[in-house]
């Protein structure tokens, strides 16, 4: 028996002691999701575990000083505190619920069927979203409040009833927050509801189901995850709801979670308690971990492929004369989201006295467009909600990809990324971060600069924005991606050719919704800005503390209008470019076909 040579010995390599996973082009894909990992980290789930530990620590500061479980017991055994949870969980439950069943509604008949104005919807919603919730909150409150109000005129005129019997309370509070978020269900149902294959409601109804048994039979539950999901992320942001319930809640003595925890920092005493606060943040965590494991208890891991290959198309159909009723509850949605609010606003702009009918002058707006900073607060404001909104849909498509492709560790971390910023209220959002931030070295020095406001923006729209594109990423067949891999692309060329295009309208809605939240942002930057550093929301904000409604209205007005012309220009931008690839593609396959002799790739 011959031995191998002493030449084939001393040429020997030693083997490499990395398995074979974690070498080459793997090795650097797994570095790349170690760094994700750690920065994801630090910027989503350290601010809430800070906020946490703050609970149990009394200080100058939250986060600082001695420990101690005083605070945080002394918090739990008041009974405002379970009212205030009680309050906020009857709050944002039945808000949600109502906005999702409505916003979902309207998404189907603007998809499925071919009801009049149909095609108006959504950017009938999308003016809805634009709203701030500030002054859409003004808007109904003088609606509803003071003796000019059009509803205490007819009640006082036609009914004899004095006073303002609809001004505060769970009926008007409840009306109000459920129109505030009806565009926020219909934004995120409508993507999902449009990539749905009408074969399935067509083979339901050859089976012999008449079109409400396919419906709730068919449509429903694969609209499920996404439906779920939006509702536990409208459930969660209605924990933290702040501006509405303070307009409508704190007349009637209904106390949330934000009104509280507001009412706690800034007490008339010598210190404020930030122990309490973030003991009722630990609360609020609490509540969401809970939606969110409820949320995977129900899916039980299922998955619902509704875009497949060629087969797909999605169709309207006609339903007959019940189309005009759905076009009559269309226009009620509208009048209710923003017609009335917005027109109540526009009229106040143009009154010296907001609110009060005394005639009508365009001083306000000349004294907005006067000031040398308004130019500035406009376009800082539209830089960090375009920067920011593209970060934080970037950031939910590349999680929500992850979480459907990856494995069981990756799944659980980006679903605590995702949820762990709505845990902190928006009042405590900016306090979060100071104190998570303070102690570590190189990012003490961010706050106080335009990219600490920028980080705490991505923090918090993030939430909003994977909700958006998660319902396009699990309605993606893998078999689409398996075939790209089989002819023999890479992951990332399978993720920009093959994934991305068809998730696109899903990730530009969150990029769109995520640019508006940040845009009208009062709770964050009214702690991490500065007189230098501003944004038009917390300017509008100053302006109404001072009595300056009106001009307040005017320059909130100026922003939406701002943010109008720049969404349509992004849009003509988009369909521009959409149209230029698929004529590039098609004369490819032209060139492709009539080639003759030699391989063209297509």
């Amino acid at each position: 028996m011959t031995g191998p040579s002493t030449r084939a010995i001393a040429n020997w390599d030693r083997p490499s002691r990395l398995p074979a996973s974690w070498r080459g082009e793997r090795l650097v894909g797994k570095i790349l999701l170690a760094l994700a990992v750690v920065i994801l980290f630090v910027l989503f789930l350290l601010p809430p575990l800070t906020m946490a530990a703050a609970s149990f620590r009394v200080g100058n500061l939250a986060g600082q000083g001695e420990w101690s479980l005083g605070p945080f017991l002394e918090t739990l055994s008041q009974p405002s505190t379970w009212r205030v949870t009680l309050n906020s969980i009857i709050l944002a439950a039945a808000s949600s619920l109502g906005a999702l069943i409505i916003g979902t509604f309207l998404a189907w008949v603007s998809v499925r069927t071919k009801s009049p104005l149909r095609r108006w919807m959504t950017p009938a919603m999308a003016v809805g979203l634009v709203i701030p919730s500030l002054f859409y909150g003004l808007g109904w409150y003088l609606v509803v409040n003071g003796k000019a109000a059009p509803v205490n005129v007819f009640l006082r005129e036609v009914l004899g009833i004095e006073g303002s019997p609809f001004g505060s309370g769970w009926p008007i509070m409840l009306i109000v927050v459920i129109g505030y978020v009806i565009p926020v269900g219909y934004i995120f149902m409508v993507g999902p509801m449009s990539r749905m294959d009408a074969s399935l409601d067509d083979a339901a109804r050859m089976g012999g189901a008449s079109r409400a048994t396919a419906f709730f039979t068919v449509t429903l539950p694969l609209l499920r995850p996404t439906m779920f999901g939006v509702f536990v992320l409208m459930t969660s942001y209605g924990f933290s709801a702040f501006e509405l319930p303070l307009l409508f809640g704190i007349q009637a003595d209904i106390h949330v979670f934000s009104t509280a925890v507001y009412t706690t920092l800034t007490a008339q005493e010598a210190q404020p308690n930030y122990a309490g606060a973030s003991t009722l943040a630990l609360i609020l965590m609490l509540l969401v971990v809970v939606l969110v494991l409820l949320r995977g208890w129900i899916l039980g891991g299922r998955k619902f492929s509704t875009i497949t290959g060629k087969g797909f198309r999605p169709e309207p159909k006609h339903y007959g004369r019940i189309q005009w009723l759905f076009t009559a509850i269309f226009v009620v949605v509208v009048c209710w989201i923003g017609v009335i609010p917005l027109v109540q606003m526009i009229l106040g702009s143009f009154q010296p006295l907001f609110g009060v009918s005394i005639g009508f002058t365009t001083a306000n707006y000349e004294h907005v467009l006067d000031d040398r900073k308004t130019p500035w607060l406009i376009t800082f404001t539209l830089i960090l909600a375009a920067i920011g909104g593209l970060i934080a849909a970037t950031i939910a498509l590349v999680m929500s990809h992850l979480a459907v492709r990856g494995g069981r560790f990756i799944r659980f971390f980006t679903s605590a990324v995702s949820w762990a910023p709505v845990a902190i209220p928006g009042v405590l959002v900016g306090l979060a971060l100071i104190t998570a931030y303070l102690p570590v070295p190189g990012l003490r020095n961010l706050i106080g600069t335009p990219v600490m406001l920028l980080l705490g923006f991505i923090v918090v729209v993030t939430p909003i924005a994977t909700r958006a594109v998660e319902g396009g990423v699990l309605q993606i067949s893998a078999e689409l991606e398996e075939s790209a891999r089989v002819s023999g692309a890479s992951k990332f060329v399978t993720f920009f050719t093959v994934v991305l295009p068809l998730v696109l309208p899903s990730f530009l809605a969150g990029w769109f919704i995520a640019g508006i939240g940040v845009a009208g942002n009062l709770s964050l930057p009214v702690l991490l800005s500065s007189p230098t550093m501003q944004t038009v929301a917390v300017k509008a904000y100053d302006l109404y503390r001072q009595g300056y409604a009106s001009e307040a209205a005017a320059l909130f007005l100026l922003l939406m209008l701002a943010v109008g012309v720049v969404g349509a220009v992004a849009w003509a931008v988009v369909k521009g470019g959409h149209r230029l690839l698929s004529r590039a593609r098609t004369t490819r396959i032209e060139r492709a076909i009539t080639t003759k002799g030699r391989v063209a790739h297509v």
